[in-house]
């Protein structure tokens, strides 16, 4: 056999260079992971808390909300769950339903809780970014 003298092989990359690439990728991927992790716990945590609950001196429910997440709140949807018959809608929402990030903002129900004796009201809140929550108001 001939042996070929004077072609020279193809050589790799430096050692330098391949660190250097190596690391470019890895802080490329932990700040990808890192932006969808935030995301994730950040959409997870977006909504409304119930500061306080109580009935008001003329029968209406009234909740004061919290809202937890980075975005303001602009819309909450109110069902009634229970006693059926009764409604609630946000035109009750003393800010306007525009609740700034970490601000709270107090809600009192469209009409009177109905019933004899202890009543309770329950509540559905849906607001524009985040959970929904469920509070029950109880009124004697």
């Amino acid at each position: 056999m001939k042996s070929v003298k004077g072609v020279k092989g193809m050589k790799g990359i430096s050692a330098v260079i391949a660190t250097i690439l190596m690391l470019v990728i890895t802080i490329a991927l932990a700040g990808t992971a890192y932006m969808f992790i935030n995301n994730m716990f950040t959409s997870q945590t977006q909504g409304l808390e119930i500061v306080d609950s109580y009935c008001t001196s003329d029968g209406k429910a009234s909740i004061i909300v919290r809202n937890l997440g980075t975005s303001p709140v602009t819309s909450i949807a109110c069902v009634q769950t229970a006693p059926s018959g009764d409604t609630c809608d946000s035109t009750g929402f003393t800010t306007g339903v525009s609740i700034a990030p970490q601000a709270t903002g107090t809600f009192t129900a469209f009409d009177i809780c109905a019933g004899t004796g202890s009543r309770f009201c329950n509540y559905r809140l849906t607001p524009n970014v985040g959970r929904t929550i469920t509070v029950q108001v109880s009124c004697t």
